[in-house]
C-alpha cells in the first residue's frame, strides 16, 4: 500500500501544485543552464504565479511562504530587472500576499515564515532602490516596516 501511495505521488500525471512548482523549476534551471535566458525568465515566472497560489490556499504551510521568497530570488537573479513601468511586478505581488497571510493567518507559524519571506523580498526591493531608484520598491520597502513594527511583537518566537 505505502508503494502505491508513493508512485502515486510522483506520477507523471499528477496536478499537485506542488509537483508542478519543482517541475517549473527544473525546466527553468535545465534552460539557464543550456543558454536559453529568456526561457528560463519565463519558466521562473511561471513558477513564481505556482507559489502564490500555494502561498493562498487553504493548505498553505511554513514551506510555502520560503517557498515565495525562493523563487522571489531566483526571479531577481535570472529575470529581466523590474522598472517601475512594468505592469507586473513580482515583488509587490509577494509582498501583498505575504502580508495577507501575516494579517488574516490563523497559523502562527506560517504568519512567522511569512513575516521572515516579507524580510527576504524587501531585502530585493533594496537591491533594486539602490540600483534604479525604484520608486515602487521603496514603497514596498517602507510597508514591510511598518507590518514589521506592528507584527514582529506578536510574532517573536
Amino acid at each position: 500500500m505505502v508503494v502505491r501511495k508513493l508512485a502515486l505521488v510522483s506520477s507523471s500525471n499528477s496536478n499537485s501544485l506542488v509537483i508542478k512548482y519543482n517541475r517549473l523549476i527544473e525546466s527553468a534551471d535545465k534552460a539557464y543552464s543550456l543558454g536559453l535566458q529568456d526561457q528560463a525568465s519565463h519558466i521562473y515566472l511561471q513558477a513564481f504565479d505556482v507559489s502564490i497560489q500555494l502561498l493562498c490556499s487553504p493548505s498553505a504551510n511554513r514551506l510555502s511562504a520560503r517557498r515565495v521568497a525562493d523563487i522571489c530570488n531566483n526571479c531577481f537573479d535570472y529575470c529581466p530587472i523590474l522598472e517601475d513601468t512594468d505592469e507586473t511586478f513580482y515583488l509587490e505581488t509577494a509582498a501583498e500576499a505575504l502580508e495577507n497571510i501575516i494579517k488574516n493567518g490563523q497559523n502562527t507559524a506560517l504568519r512567522k515564515a511569512a513575516l521572515h519571506a516579507y524580510k527576504i523580498v524587501a531585502c530585493l526591493a533594496c537591491e533594486l532602490v539602490r540600483f534604479n531608484q525604484s520608486i515602487r520598491c521603496q514603497v514596498l520597502i517602507d510597508h514591510y516596516i511598518q507590518v514589521e513594527h506592528f507584527h514582529s511583537k506578536y510574532l517573536a518566537n
